[in-house]
C-alpha cells in the first residue's frame, strides 16, 4: 500500500487528520512529519511525529505527502524538493480550502452555468454579485448595471430579482468601449464590441422589470431621475472616466444600506477604475471594501 504522510503536526495538520478519520474510504496515515524540533518525537492523534529526513528512510520509496501548513507551504515545498521529492508527484498542498458558494447553495450552480457563456466574469465574482442582488431586495430603490457587454451578469441580477417590483436598469453602448485615456486606461475604443442591443434584449426578454439604456453613459440617464434612489449598482466599465461618472451619479443616490460593486477595481488591466474610485472615496471620506476576487464594494451607511 502506498504510504500517506501528513507534513505539519500543527492545527491544520491535525484538522486534516481528523477529517480523514471521518471518511472510511480515505488513505491510512502512517505518521506526521514536521520541521519544528519541539514537535519531533511527540505522539499526535495517536501518530508519531518525525523530522523531514524520515522521508528518505522509507523502504517503499517516496510516500504521498499531504502538506498542511497554510501560509508556510512555499517554504516546505523548497525543503521537500531539496530532499528529492517532486510536487504533485510525491507531495501536494493539502491546506483546507473554503467551499465554493455553489457548494453551499446548490441552486446557484445551474444559474452560474446559465450565465457563463454570456459573461467574462468568473464564478468568484458572480457569487458576490448574486448575493448582493438578493440582499438588494430588502433595500429601497432600483438596481443598475453600467457595462453590460453580452448580458450575463444582468441575467444573474434579473434572476435574483424574480418576484420583486424593483427595476433593473442596464447602461451600455452595446457596440464596444467608448474613447478612453491612454495615459490611464489599458482598454481602447472598440474593445468588447462583440455584442448588440438586439442580442441582450433577446437574452433578457422574459424579464419584465429590465430596462435597457443604449448609448454613452451618463448621457443616457433619463431626465426625470433627479430623485431616484438605488439599492445596488454594478459597475463594470473598465476605464477611468466611466467609473468616475458612475461614482458621481450613483453614490449620492444610494439608499441607506445600498451598495456599489466595482467589478474591475483590482485588475491590472483596468487601473483607471481603481484610480477613479480611490479619488472619489478620498474626496468624500469614504472607505472601499476590497474583495480577493478583484471586486470592490462601496456601501452607503
Amino acid at each position: 500500500m502506498k504510504l500517506f504522510i501528513i507534513y505539519g503536526a500543527g492545527c491544520q495538520g491535525i484538522a486534516l487528520m481528523r477529517l480523514l478519520k471521518k471518511n472510511p474510504d480515505s488513505a491510512d496515515v502512517l505518521c506526521f512529519v514536521d520541521s519544528n524540533p519541539t514537535k519531533q518525537g511527540l505522539i499526535v492523534e495517536g501518530l508519531p511525529v518525525y523530522p523531514p529526513g524520515y522521508l528518505l528512510s522509507l523502504d517503499d520509496g517516496p510516500p504521498t505527502v499531504a502538506v498542511a501548513v497554510g501560509g508556510h507551504y512555499q517554504e516546505v515545498r523548497k525543503l521537500l524538493e531539496r530532499l528529492g521529492l517532486e510536487e504533485d508527484q510525491h507531495f501536494y498542498d493539502a491546506t483546507p480550502r473554503p467551499l465554493h458558494y455553489s457548494d453551499l447553495e446548490p441552486d446557484f450552480a445551474p444559474l452560474r452555468d446559465k450565465v457563463r457563456r454570456h459573461t467574462l466574469v468568473s464564478e468568484d465574482r458572480l457569487a458576490p454579485l448574486y448575493q448582493l442582488s438578493r440582499q438588494a431586495r430588502k433595500v429601497n430603490g432600483d438596481l443598475a448595471e453600467i457595462g453590460v457587454y453580452r448580458g450575463g451578469t444582468a441575467l444573474l441580477m434579473a434572476e435574483a430579482l424574480q418576484g420583486s417590483i424593483q427595476q433593473l436598469h442596464l447602461f451600455d453602448t452595446f457596440c464596444g468601449m467608448p474613447d478612453s485615456d491612454p495615459a490611464i486606461d489599458m482598454h481602447r475604443s472598440g474593445d468588447f464590441a462583440d455584442t448588440s442591443v438586439k442580442a441582450v434584449s433577446a437574452l433578457l426578454g422574459e424579464y419584465k422589470n429590465v430596462q435597457l439604456h443604449p448609448g454613452l453613459f451618463p448621457e443616457t440617464l433619463p431626465e426625470h431621475w433627479s430623485y431616484k434612489v438605488f439599492s445596488l449598482v454594478h459597475v463594470d466599465v473598465d476605464i477611468y472616466a466611466s467609473a468616475l461618472a458612475c461614482c458621481q451619479f450613483f453614490y449620492p443616490r444610494l439608499s441607506p444600506g445600498g451598495v456599489m460593486i466595482f467589478d474591475d477595481y483590482g485588475f491590472p488591466s483596468c487601473p483607471g477604475v481603481r484610480q477613479a474610485v480611490d479619488e472619489y472615496c478620498g474626496n468624500h471620506d469614504l472607505q472601499v471594501l476590497y474583495l480577493q476576487g478583484g471586486q470592490a464594494l462601496l456601501q452607503r451607511s
